[in-house]
């Protein structure tokens, strides 16, 4: 791995971000928000999110990376001295991300190693809590590491280091097929899926609009958030694979893919899931609400259990199942490595140390994501998911914003950004978006965040509810502000 290595080409790059970008929340959190939230009317929020919200925003990071040439925190700094720890905020947001979010991959290797036998298929709607998480009681019921996941988390692990290598030269390698892949899969199990009886109501489910939620406060804060994580901004990320680019590399049209092919997994995610969520409930004799359930439990239970339900190749469905989950899964994960590696390499003065540097970080999300393993990990994944995912991104989307609107100046950007195009000019909606956006993102978290606290989210004790979401936020912050401050001090030196 090498400071100076750039991508071979833009086809890469749009692969690896659309990677990046499309990830597990698009199967399993996008379906059962729309379902949720009203439908078509999530839907609408959420092309309203990408396209004024995220669309902006990946421009923005994506011509900082280029035109700064280096890590995230850096990047952000030579935009605007003393504002790098918002990237900060970003890279540490996700090392926390990554604690759980490896493990969940585990889970996927270790049900594509079942999936061979068909041992699921006996009692599939109980086997992930019971054979493959070994799920506590409750939360304080700790009941030990699961063996069987530490050993899937350890392969997982070693899957990452050695796609990841050389970097990007073996990253490229790896994400044709891993990018590609969720693709033609998903697009299988949609087909298998629609002509399954019952897959109409569960479609219907998934557009029906329920116009009323568009005033809900949560509905918007969900879908921001949603939109944020799916799209991989306000992570870093973008920073980071702009700074491999070329300075000049055409912007716009590049996002606009980016977020097509996101927003086409979400969908087919969706379609996918809830026709054979409307063939289950039909099979079971159970209202559509009591064959979903949200959270991973969506991808590792009820979905085996509709495989499970299928008249022929149950295997062959489940094998590819499994398959999109490990792709949508390391994708994201290469992306977050990648820009958490690059930005503590900005720290050293030798870059030749990168793949150490990698590896040290795989070792301490491995160390951290331990209690994942335990048989009440499952609760300290959701609690931390929701809090992290949900607010920090929207916290450094509106830093980011609130820099970029009201101490650099939109026009600036508007203006390199356009610099890079071929023929999608970007207009002055775009400085109007980014002068706003950082008011209606305060108003939100403001809002929901005083919510949540107050009504214990999943009903979860009070105390681990701040345990687990609350503190991590502020431990997040805190300790972003002293490497930022420690970094700044040594380079004074």
């Amino acid at each position: 791995m090498s400071k100076k290595q750039k991508w071979p080409n833009q086809f890469t790059f749009i692969l690896a971000a659309v990677g990046t970008a499309a990830g597990l929340g698009n199967m399993w959190r996008f379906p059962m928000y729309a379902y949720e939230y009203g439908g078509a009317a999530f839907i609408l929020a959420i092309l309203v999110a990408n396209l004024i919200i995220a669309y902006p925003l990946m421009m923005v990071e994506t011509i900082i990376g280029q035109r700064g040439q280096a890590g995230p925190p850096v990047a952000m700094e030579k935009l605007k001295k003393g504002t790098g720890w918002i990237q900060w905020i970003a890279a540490i947001s996700m090392l926390a991300i990554l604690i759980y979010y490896v493990p969940v991959m585990g889970w996927g290797v270790n049900y594509f190693y079942e999936s061979f036998s068909g041992d699921f298929l006996s009692n599939p709607s109980t086997y992930f809590a019971e054979d493959i998480l070994h799920l506590s009681d409750g939360i304080y019921e700790v009941n030990g590491i699961v063996i069987g996941i530490l050993i899937a988390v350890i392969v997982s692990y070693i899957l990452i280091i050695l796609s990841l290598r050389k970097g990007i030269t073996s990253m490229s390698k790896v994400i044709k097929f891993t990018a590609t892949a969720p693709f033609v899969i998903l697009f299988i199990l949609l087909i298998r899926g629609l002509t399954l009886p019952g897959s109409e109501a569960g479609v219907k489910a998934f557009f029906l609009p329920d116009w009323s939620q568009l005033l809900s406060p949560e509905l918007w804060q969900a879908a921001i958030g949603q939109s944020f994580f799916s799209a991989a901004v306000a992570m870093g990320y973008f920073l980071y694979s702009g700074g491999r680019r070329g300075k000049n590399a055409e912007v716009p049209k590049t996002s606009l893919w980016i977020l097509g092919g996101n927003i086409l997994v979400s969908i087919l995610s969706g379609l996918a899931i809830f026709s054979t969520i409307g063939f289950m409930a039909q099979e079971q004799g159970v209202g559509l609400g009591e064959a979903a359930v949200s959270g991973p439990m969506l991808v590792f239970s009820v979905l085996p259990t509709a495989i499970s339900m299928l008249p022929a190749f149950e295997i062959g469905f489940a094998v590819l199942l499994f398959i999109t989950v490990i792709t949508l899964a390391i994708d994201s994960i290469f992306g977050m490595f990648e820009l958490v590696t690059g930005s503590f390499m900005d720290l050293k003065k030798k870059h030749e140390k990168e793949f150490r540097t990698f590896v040290s970080l795989t070792g301490i999300t491995f160390i951290l994501g331990i209690p994942i393993c335990f048989g009440s990990g499952m609760y300290y994944l959701d609690i931390m998911d929701h809090f992290i995912t949900g607010y920090m991104l929207v916290i450094v989307g509106m830093l980011e914003c609130a820099v970029v609107a009201y101490v650099v100046g939109p026009e600036k950007l508007r203006q390199w950004v356009n610099n890079t195009n071929t023929g999608l000019r970007i207009g002055k909606w775009f400085n109007i978006v980014l002068y706003i956006l950082p008011l209606i993102l305060l108003t939100l978290l403001i809002i929901t965040l005083s919510n949540e606290v107050s009504t214990l989210y999943g009903g979860y004790p009070q105390e681990m509810i701040y345990l687990l979401g609350i503190a991590p936020i502020f431990l997040i912050i805190v300790v972003s502000l002293l490497i930022y401050f420690l970094f700044q001090r040594r380079k004074a030196k």
